[in-house]
């Protein structure tokens, strides 16, 4: 199953297929996995290769941190690298006593244990989520939180002021407002104090009124903080039951889970909870759904959902993307290759169109409707029993359609939302062939939205007539999908 796995990775560029024939395709969910066997495996071939023990190796993906005789470093490198040619490294020494590995610099001084502290490159950019974005507040001050956060627990050592200052200028070069920042960092100080004793807490819709700044505020200080009490070291995993050793663990870490965490639950995931007050030991099941970011709107709809559903978690996602400004690099898709669309087969003898849906590719559900035309034509008229609308207009008016003319006017990625499309479609189209009762499962609720889109997509086609352009679109793909299903 691995080998097949692997080697079925291709990939289309310019019309013509290609097959991955070394390593692992990048965004497989198989690549990492095996990744990092590979390094298990070429990490327990070198220690055994080498004469001495490594007194300290810690790994994170392919980066290592060692410490070893110094008279050794060349002949340690050497046996990596001897390991398999296509897998080479590189080898950063310490200067000063200090060795950066991850975001961390790690600080070594004699007769004193290994210390800490947050560290970036020097061609870091120091962009994070803006805070003038097009998120939820609750989104941006976990963002913010999370990385104060951060770099006070990976700070160890004597430079956490200076580390300080480095946060409000990264914050403030992200347009958080000064007050904030401070607020911010005074919280998760107070946080991290008592942090071994609390259950870590999130930034979510109770608590943004006692961190964001008010809305009538314009202007923002550009003073950094002056009143935050240095933070103290990060408690060690297991200190009281293990050995004391001459080296700390590295990278140091922290049993306690971040105060602040970034609400980021998977859509449509579900699990079991169970509660500790319930007796009999009953299960409530708990269901995630998402929902896109409509300022006051979603927050005002997500309050209402948890006062009536209890079992119901909401997270929110943003619908202005990179992907929606981006004009796409990869091969588009053949629109006869395309699932999980709704298409629209005109009538050649009148204005009237089919509208259908398929989570099969395109020229699949073509190929069906064209053996059922097929059909018609070979068996007479009044022993045949028409299957959907086409060929009961094909029966009835004796026309024919235009299999070849098919167009898609909208696709999803999620098949339960076809049958809502395709009822959203059809309503909104005025001359189709369809059955009334194609739209009987379309609640009312939907009028004002599809009368809505039906008169844009009315002034659009009329503006884009009288500059002479053909180009139509319903529109139905700006909606979101969840909010139809």
């Amino acid at each position: 199953m691995v080998e097949l796995c692997i080697n079925s990775s291709y990939f289309r560029f310019r019309d013509k297929i290609y097959q991955q024939t070394f390593g692992t395709a990048m965004g497989s969910p198989l690549s990492p996995i095996l990744a990092d066997y590979v390094m298990e495996d070429l990490l327990e071939s070198v220690t055994r290769k080498l004469q001495f023990t490594i007194l300290v190796l810690k790994k994170y993906v392919d980066d290592l941190f060692l410490v070893l005789p110094r008279s050794e470093v060349q002949r340690t490198l050497d046996t990596f690298n001897a390991y398999n040619p296509h897998i080479q490294f590189t080898i950063e020494m310490e200067k000063d006593g200090k060795l950066p590995f991850l975001d961390t610099l790690a600080n070594r001084s004699d007769h004193q244990p290994i210390k800490t502290q947050w560290y970036s490159k020097p061609i870091s950019s120091g962009r994070l989520l803006n805070y003038h974005s097009f998120h939820p507040m609750s989104m941006k001050l976990n963002v913010a939180a999370n990385f104060i956060e951060r770099v006070m627990r990976l700070t160890t050592d004597d430079s956490t002021e200076q580390q300080k200052q480095k946060i409000f200028q990264i914050l403030r070069l992200n347009n958080y407002p000064s007050s904030l920042i401070n607020r911010l960092i005074n919280r998760i100080h107070n946080n991290t104090a008592h942090s071994a004793n609390t259950v870590p807490s999130s930034v979510n819709d109770e608590t943004i009124s006692d961190l964001a700044p008010p809305r009538t505020q314009h202007r923002t200080s550009n003073l950094p903080p002056t009143s935050v009490k240095p933070n103290s070291p990060p408690p060690r995993h297991n200190s009281a039951a293990a050995p004391p050793t001459p080296l700390p663990p590295w990278p140091p870490t922290s049993t306690t889970a971040p105060n602040i965490l970034i609400n980021d639950i998977p859509a449509h995931h579900q699990t079991t909870i169970t509660s500790e007050e319930d007796d009999h030991h009953q299960t409530n099941l708990v269901t995630y759904r998402s929902m896109p970011h409509i300022p006051m709107l979603t927050r005002t709809i997500s309050n209402i959902l948890k006062k009536e559903y209890k079992n119901i978690r909401i997270a929110t996602r943003n619908i202005k993307t990179t992907k929606s400004l981006l004009k796409p690099v990869k091969d588009p898709i053949p629109p006869h290759d395309q699932n999980n669309v709704i298409y629209s087969i005109p009538c050649n003898d009148c204005n009237n169109v089919y509208i259908g849906m398929t989570t099969n590719h395109l020229k699949k559900r073509i190929s069906g409707h064209r053996s059922d035309i097929n059909r018609l034509a070979n068996q007479p008229s009044d022993t045949t029993e028409a299957k959907t609308a086409l060929t009961q207009h094909i029966t009835t008016e004796k026309h024919t359609f235009n299999l070849d003319g098919t167009k898609i006017i909208d696709r999803t990625l999620r098949s339960t939302a076809l049958p809502m499309l395709e009822m959203c479609h059809i309503q909104n189209t005025p001359n189709t062939v369809n059955y009334r009762t194609d739209v009987d499962g379309l609640n009312t609720t939907y009028a004002g939205i599809l009368h809505t889109i039906k008169t844009n997509d009315s002034r659009r086609k009329q503006r884009n007539d009288n500059d002479n352009t053909t180009t139509y679109s319903l529109g139905l793909d700006q909606i979101d999908q969840s909010t139809l299903s």
